[in-house]
């Protein structure tokens, strides 16, 4: 097999060489590839990541450097990595190697026995490990995830990691946009879309110690979560795989808010049908002398509920309808390529 290695990087001068390095000495020792190249797409780093990549290119024909030129997002420096790349199958990682190189047996084997399109990395998976990573992080990530898995569905656990394995022409096939971290959601929803067989495999999250190696003077390693945007990119997600439920959720609590009234007011006209009242009688003192404004609260918020109801299904048809569009637009695109 012919194997593409896609590593997104910014500011990461104290550890490129040494993933670099990392990651040539799996291929090489790697029997199921055929052929391999490693790609690096600077993201307008703002220490000598451009320059220490560029050194290191020098000697190394599999290497391939890209830059952004400015810092676009991870999103930007993904898609270029995949517009470059050449090999069958597609594998993307992160700079630090969070997930040891180890994985991209795993993703690719599942990959190619499985007949997948995609396979994810999920180290919150029943086998999945996770070592060293904060706390909190851990927390937000897994809450997120959660959430994020049951919108989407598709029995994922994982929907925001970078390391995955895709193949080639079916990746590359996709109209992607996003400039950010919402590049995986993207992947993941157009994939979905078209009905893409999407795997995963459990995998060991590792966070590297917080100081390297014969580097006194590195950094501390840490989050990266803008939490304020990657929180409004993620939900914004979720309501478009599930749209209704922004409208059916507040359509049915207004519902049982209008009926518990209605209730209510009915339990306040029973002693007037004990006492022998008609039942026309009974409701028209309720509605006329006591109980005025909670009937006409029960109508409304029904009436209000039906609203929602309606707008729920528009917004349903609404996404059905984009997504139709989508695969009728892909399936043209597709039939363009082939017959150049």
């Amino acid at each position: 097999m012919k194997i593409s290695i896609v590593i997104p990087a910014f500011n990461e001068e104290a550890t490129i060489t040494n993933t670099i390095d990392e990651v040539e000495n799996y291929l090489v020792n790697y029997p199921r590839c055929s052929w391999w190249e490693i790609i690096i797409v600077n993201d307008g780093s703002t220490d000598n990541t451009l320059s220490t990549l560029n050194s290191y290119q020098e000697k190394r024909t599999w290497l391939k450097v890209a830059d952004l030129g400015v810092n676009t997002g991870r999103g930007a420096a993904l898609r270029k990595g995949l517009a470059k790349s050449q090999g069958e199958i597609i594998v993307s990682l992160d700079a630090d190697l969070s997930y040891a190189p180890y994985h991209i047996n795993r993703m690719v084997t599942k990959l190619v026995d499985e007949k997948a399109d995609m396979v994810l990395a999920s180290a919150y998976c029943k086998e999945g490990t996770v070592k060293n990573v904060p706390a909190n992080r851990l927390f937000i990530s897994k809450v997120g995830n959660k959430i994020l898995s049951h919108m989407f569905g598709e029995g994922l656990t994982v929907l925001t990691c970078i390391v995955r394995a895709y193949r080639k022409d079916f990746i590359q096939g996709l109209d992607l946009h996003s400039n950010n971290k919402d590049i995986h959601l993207e992947i993941l929803y157009k994939s979905k879309i078209l009905g893409a067989k999407i795997l995963e495999v459990p995998a060991d999250l590792a966070w590297a110690p917080q100081k390297l190696a014969g580097l006194t003077d590195a950094p501390k390693r840490r989050s990266t979560l803008k939490l304020r945007k990657t929180s409004s990119s993620h939900f914004f997600f979720a309501l478009i795989n599930k749209p209704g439920l922004v409208f059916v959720v507040p359509g049915i609590l207004l519902s049982l808010f209008s009926f518990c009234i209605v209730l209510i007011c009915l339990n306040a006209m029973r002693p007037d049908l004990l006492d022998g009242m008609s039942l026309f009688m009974a409701l028209r003192k309720s509605m006329v002398e006591t109980a005025t404004p909670s009937w006409m609260t029960a109508v409304f918020s029904f009436l209000l509920s039906i609203q929602f109801f309606s707008l729920g299904f528009l917004t349903n048809q609404s996404k059905w309808n984009y997504e139709e569009t989508y695969r009728t637009n892909n399936a043209i695109l597709k039939q363009l390529k082939d017959n150049r």
